[in-house]
């Protein structure tokens, strides 16, 4: 008998199992997969053949066994059982392991085939064949391998670590000395946060092959997780030295000296590694995102201009949308407005397409448009947007909201070093002067009436709105009051469910979700000392020094004759150290 395609084992075996089977033939689903016709597949499968008939194996098992990548996929897709065995231990992963088959191993082993059942299976399979006078062991026990070398990565590759680590666990058994086990392993640690097991992991792997660069890599990015910037860079040059042409290991770089809030640095490493892989787009992504940030608008607006050229012209609307805003910023409202055009015509829901058409519209003195478009943008977080809408506010008389709105993200505005945030947020706040200096006015009638408390919500309001030279001047004005009146520094109870709540959740070790907590009480009650303090420590255990410092930094002003005021200033001398040494000084 002859087969249009090499003979699988499903075949061989189907042979051998029965010749009055064959007499029988395959199923017309089988014979479709057996010939690759994945027309025929899913025209069957539309007029409702049996997915999961068992005709000495299922349709899954012969495309598993014959190497139909697409075929397979659709089966799965169409809900094929993926862990069907039969009495002979043949399964879909058992078949496609023994005959090398490794991207359909991966596949099945990321939906879900149980690769236990499967490793069972292919010895209850090479016993049975045995019985048959064929011997399979080789080729079987080849297929084991094959599945146990691939399920860690098969896990990693699609976002199941938990799975991924335990398999490479379970292979580090069976081969301690292979460094590559521990390196995947590392990187399984490090994506489910088990930072000390994958620091361990990164180093068993270097002790193995102290010039295996990925294991330098997994190492760097084991440090950086926690804070250790300087170790982080000093493995990552390792690597490089290992192997200069990675542009990963450049992109990595970058991203610890984004961080660290060098820019520069950040921009030169994404260029670099632009270079070394012309083809990827992330690099560039990168180059255009962080020199639009850092102000290098000239720098951003060539990275998106190359971009777009790589680009397919509908993925091209987010980066016509920033590059539109860039040309607006230095001042090309020609060039802004066409880009802005071009990005809402590719997708007018996009971000950026809106932001775009948003600062075009302020520009041309449309203030619903502007109001309108930056009102659709979907991302809470996204500052420029915000800020903007502030902006629109203002301009069309609604004074009273647009403090609303710049109050509920000052904080953030104020901790930006975002240069499209700084510079389109300082026209808001010259906006809002009048409204700040009336909150100053009534501050000074309420002070000169004794009415302290009072007093203190204007000064927090006009707190709110202030640049970084006003919020200055305002914690001294609030310090000076609370020597005379300590009362006033207490925290209000308005602010006080939210610092208890920040106190839970350190207490089960979210760190990062109490600093939100005390974010909320700040913004409640900004001239609190005990906020800044607690804050401020929160920020250092999570290695985050320099908004750590600027925060005690305010505790010393409002309190600078505070019992806890002498630890504050240790605290920082530490704090600072610690910066330096990130910054490799």
């Amino acid at each position: 008998m002859k087969w249009s395609r090499p003979v699988s084992i499903f075949v061989a075996l189907f042979t051998l199992l029965a010749i009055s089977a064959l007499a029988a033939g395959l199923t017309p689903l089988q014979k479709a997969i057996q010939k690759g016709d994945i027309k025929k597949v899913t025209e069957l499968l539309d007029k409702g053949a049996k997915i999961n008939e068992w005709n000495f194996g299922t349709p899954l098992i012969m495309a598993a066994s014959s190497g139909q990548l697409q075929i397979a996929k659709l089966l799965i897709e169409r809900g094929a059982d993926l862990n069907m065995i039969g009495q002979n231990g043949w399964t879909a992963l058992g078949c496609a392991a023994a005959e090398g088959h490794s991207d359909i191993v991966d596949l099945l082993i990321s939906k879900g085939a149980d690769v236990d059942q499967a490793i069972q299976g292919m010895k209850t399979w090479a016993e049975w064949s045995r019985s048959l006078g064929t011997n399979l062991d080789q080729k079987l026990s080849q297929g084991v391998m094959l599945i146990r070398k691939r399920a860690g990565q098969a896990y990693y590759s699609f976002g199941q670590y938990e799975k991924a680590a335990a398999a490479f666990r379970a292979q580090i058994q069976s081969e301690p000395q292979e460094p590559q086990n521990y390196v995947w392993l590392a990187f399984s640690d490090l994506a489910i946060k088990k930072y000390d097991e994958a620091r361990a992991a990164a180093e068993a792997a270097l002790k193995l092959a102290p010039d295996n660069a990925e294991a330098f890599q997994a190492l760097a990015d084991t440090l950086a997780a926690t804070g250790d910037y300087p170790g982080a860079i000093n493995s990552l040059n390792k690597a490089v030295s290992l192997n200069p042409k990675n542009p990963w290991v450049e992109m990595r770089l970058g991203n610890i000296y984004f961080n660290l809030g060098n820019y520069d640095e950040a921009i030169s490493h994404f260029r670099t590694a632009s270079e070394l892989a012309p083809d990827e787009l992330s690099p560039l992504r990168s180059v255009m995102n962080v020199a639009a940030r850092a102000g290098k608008y000239d720098e951003a607006i060539s990275a998106a201009s190359t971009l777009l050229a790589k680009l397919q012209p509908k993925d091209s609307a987010e980066v016509l949308g920033l590059r539109s805003f860039l040309y607006r910023e230095k001042g090309l409202l020609t060039e802004a407005a066409a880009d802005a055009d071009k990005a809402a015509a590719i997708d007018q829901a996009q971000d950026w397409a809106h932001i775009a058409r948003a600062a075009v519209a302020l520009d041309g003195g449309d203030n619903d448009l502007a109001l309108n478009e930056v009102s659709a943008v979907k991302d809470p977080g996204n500052m420029v947007a915000a800020v903007l809408k502030v902006v629109a506010v203002a301009r069309k008389g609604d004074l009273a909201g647009a403090e609303s709105a710049f109050s509920s993200i000052s904080r953030n505005v104020a901790s930006s070093t975002n240069a499209l945030v700084i510079r389109n947020a300082s026209l808001a706040l010259d906006l809002l002067k009048p409204v700040r200096q009336a909150h100053l006015d009534k501050a000074a009638f309420l002070v000169s009436g004794s009415r302290w408390s009072e007093a203190l919500n204007e000064y927090a309001a006009a707190f709110r709105i202030s640049n970084q030279a006003g919020r200055q001047e305002l914690l001294s004005t609030v310090s000076t009051l609370f020597k005379s009146h300590p009362e006033l520094a207490e925290l209000p109870e308005e602010a006080r469910k939210y610092s208890l709540r920040a106190e839970v959740l350190i207490k089960e070790q979210d760190l990062s979700g109490a600093v939100e907590e005390f974010n909320q009480a700040l913004g409640l009650a900004p001239f609190c000392p005990v906020l800044y303090y607690n804050q401020a420590v929160l920020l250092a255990h999570l290695k985050q020094y320099n908004q750590a410092v600027e925060q005690m930094k305010i505790f010393l002003t409002l309190a600078p004759e505070d019992q806890k005021a002498r630890e504050a200033k240790d605290l920082i001398y530490q704090w600072e150290f610690r910066l330096e040494r990130q910054a490799g000084k």
